[in-house]
């Protein structure tokens, strides 16, 4: 009776952890890469970036009238350097187009004076993760009404 108990029991924890790991395959799994993201920017978290990427993933900056490329590598190594530092923003996102394979979202990261947009393209791999193959960020700078106080933290 015991050891009855005990089989049913593995392999219904067995069952349990299945079900776990197969559940993050479907549609609306890329919120959770899209999140992951937000997190990784909000608190400079290179794990996380490094996570949601796709190996060859870019971020195109403009600046002027040139497009910079960063890649994937070179962007966790910065975020590195000034891991832990917490962004002062709110931060939101919309998908704007999906499919089965691909999602098209805007994050926004509303600062004080400025909106940085970050348009990503989303990709399912192989392996059925969605992993995000390429940011483009754009900034809005908004209207200053009266001068702004700098106050230093520690």
């Amino acid at each position: 009776m015991r050891s009855k108990f005990f089989k049913v029991l593995i392999i219904g924890l067995l069952l349990a952890f299945t079900g776990k790991t197969y559940a993050g395959t479907g549609p609306a799994d890329y919120n959770k890469t899209i999140r992951d993201f937000i997190d990784s920017h909000m608190n400079s978290n290179y794990k996380k970036l490094d996570a949601v990427m796709g190996e060859d993933a870019t971020f195109k900056i403009p600046r002027g009238e040139v497009v910079l490329i960063q890649s994937k590598a070179k962007l966790v190594a910065q975020m590195q350097q000034i891991a832990n530092v917490t962004q002062n923003c709110d931060a939101k996102y919309e998908v704007l187009a999906k499919s089965d394979a691909l999602v098209i979202a805007r994050v926004d990261f509303n600062y004080e004076n400025t909106i940085q947009h970050n348009f990503l393209i989303l990709e399912k791999n192989i392996d059925k993760e969605w992993k995000i193959t390429q940011v483009c960020k754009v900034f809005d700078d908004k209207e200053v009404t009266e001068p702004q106080k700098v106050i230093a933290r520690n």
